[in-house]
Formats: C-alpha cells, structure tokens, sequence
C-alpha cells in the first residue's frame, strides 16, 4: 500500500513539473516571419491613444530577429502591452533584452506580470529619458509606482531587464545588478506576463525568457 501510495504521488509530482516545465518559454522571434507581428501574443493598450503596433524585424547588428513596437503616438497616458497567450503563473523569473530606439516624451521598455487584463497588472521599466527604473501596479487602468531607482539607461544599447516575482517580493535586476527590491499585495492570482512601452517610445526587444517559479 505504501509503495502504491508513494508511486502515485511520484506520478502527481512528475505532472506538475511537466505541466510548470510546459510552460517556460524563451524567445527570440528568430523563427517569426519578418514584418509581421510574433505568433503567440495578443495585443493591448492601457490608457488612451492608437494601439502598439508590434513588428518582427532583421537587427542591425547580427542579432538575428527582434521585436519592435513601431508606432509613436505621442498621448502620453498611452501604454502598448504585447501579452504572450500561452503562459499563465502568479511566480514568475523573466528577463528580455531592450532597446530604446526613439521617443520624445518617452523611451520606456518594460517587462508585464500577473496580467488580468489591460487595466490590471504589474509593470517594471526603465527609461533612458528619465535614466530610471520603476516598480509599478496598474490598478483599474491608474499606474501607480511603488519604487523607483535612478540608473543610467543609454539609448540605442542593448540593455538587460529581469524581474524575480515570488508572493509579495518581486526583485529587479538591470544590466545584471540589482536595483529594486520591493513588496506590494495588489493582484495575489496567476496571471499571464507580457512586453510594454509608454507613449512615444520605438523600442526593440530580444530574448523574452518566461519561467514560473
């Protein structure tokens, strides 16, 4: 009876890692078909203003593809959000290159978890106009930081951003180094995660790992 019991829980836990494993990701939109949008997303926008437009593009510098939200519209309370449609987990490890390209009012890239919908979830991001990276909850569609750090983001170099989310914790790493160590209790559910960007900022992104913790 025992080793029945130990053989079945065997079976539960080797699904549950299957199942956790099945879900991890890591994108590099290589294989994406260029000048159309990557397979796998859905699209959003927060706030007011037209809709990202995301498409794959031919890096410049042997990259291979990347990922670009093209369009400029300056609204300023404008927030394109790329949700990737086959992962869901409230723990979360990501990390995506960025590069901010263009934007007069903004050259923000960010990293989206816990996403309910286009008015509710969690964003980090830096900017290279702010030369920043700040720790949000979106909450009914209202952006409300709950830490901020300054750090020197360059524009047009690629940069690293990471976001370790476990419960309430969630740590953020920029080009390597930790910069944000922040607690908040906003959305406590599984949600989906996904890329961002603020009103007028071109941004390339490359290499969006997705794992549940």
């Amino acid at each position: 009876m025992r080793t029945a019991t130990r053989a079945i829980l065997a079976v539960g836990l080797s699904l549950d890692v299957t199942v956790a494993g099945a879900q991890n990701a890591k994108l590099d939109f290589d294989k994406d078909a260029i000048g159309k949008p990557p397979g796998g997303f859905s699209f959003a926008l927060t706030g007011q203003g037209k809709p990202g437009v995301w498409i794959v593009k031919q890096d410049d510098q042997s990259r291979g593809n990347i990922l670009v939200q093209t369009d400029a519209d300056r609204t300023d309370y404008r927030f394109p959000v790329a949700v990737y449609d086959a992962f869901t987990a409230k723990d979360v490890d990501l990390s995506v290159q960025f590069k901010t390209i263009s934007g007069n009012g903004d050259q923000g890239a960010g990293v989206v978890w816990r996403y309910r919908d286009q008015n509710n979830y969690y964003i980090t991001r830096c900017n290279a106009l702010e030369d920043n990276c700040t720790i949000y909850h979106v909450v009914n569609g209202r952006r409300v930081a709950f830490l901020n750090q300054n750090v020197k983001v360059a524009a047009n170099v690629w940069h690293a951003l990471r976001v370790e989310a476990v419960g309430d914790h969630f740590v953020v790493f920029y080009d390597g180094k930790k910069v944000l160590d922040a607690k908040d209790d906003t959305f406590k559910e599984a949600g989906k995660v996904g890329l961002w960007t603020k009103a007028d900022s071109v941004i390339a992104f490359d290499d969006f790992s997705i794992a549940a913790r």
